[in-house]
């Protein structure tokens, strides 16, 4: 029953965690769209053509209006003011969020972008198995910070403090990995089909729950 339990426990916080950022987005989407429409109301009383395929022209002016948002912030982020802006948002709130540093390299990374997060791709040993993880920092100790996260669900996992012996690099990408966790393994035999190893585990690790 425990193990049913703790089952429930971490799908239903998973699904909660992968919702979230949608629903978020679809919130704060809505409500922008609404900003938008109310404020070019005015403008779209006064054209005669009140829609087009089927849009209605206070619609389509609102969209517009956010594109030209977006772009007008988008040649604000080249400034120099725009990261200074960004690194007092993270310091102060962001990076109290559990997971935000290494999830926005993630986002980052499937936009396309190159960032200095560099978390390296591992084949970590659980037990009598390998699993995909993340190489997340080194301890004084010697042992390595290593997320492992769930499947299909990212957003979640556990973290494991090991020795160099219980992991090793895998030469693949931090989104082809997690293309792979989310496909249930699909596709691995491509990515990981020689690249693994046969390391003997000589020391134990440590777990903590995310």
């Amino acid at each position: 029953m425990r193990a049913l339990a703790a089952f429930v426990r971490a799908t239903l916080i998973g699904g909660i965690l992968f919702l979230l950022p949608i629903v978020v987005l679809v919130i704060v989407l809505g409500k922008a769209q609404e900003l938008a429409r109310r404020i070019v109301a005015p403008l779209a009383s006064r054209i005669a053509m009140k829609s087009m395929a089927g849009i209605s022209t206070g619609t389509l002016l609102a969209i517009g209006l956010l594109v030209l948002l977006c772009l007008l912030v988008g040649l604000f982020a080249r400034t120099r003011l725009a990261p200074k802006i960004v690194e007092w948002l993270e310091s102060g709130f962001l990076y109290n969020i559990p997971g935000y540093d290494f999830f926005k390299g993630i986002s980052e990374s499937l936009m396309g972008y190159e960032t200095g997060h560099n978390y390296p791709v591992v084949l970590a040993r659980i037990e009598e198995a390998w699993q995909i993880g993340f190489l997340m920092e080194r301890l004084e100790s010697g042992h390595y910070a290593v997320f492992v996260p769930g499947a299909p669900n990212v957003w979640s996992g556990s973290v494991y403090l090991m020795t160099e012996e219980r992991f090793q690099r895998v030469d693949i990408s931090r989104i082809e990995a997690v293309k792979c966790l989310r496909r249930l393994g699909l596709g691995a035999n491509g990515l990981l089909g020689k690249r693994m190893g046969g390391r003997t585990v000589l020391s134990s690790g440590y777990r903590c729950e995310v």
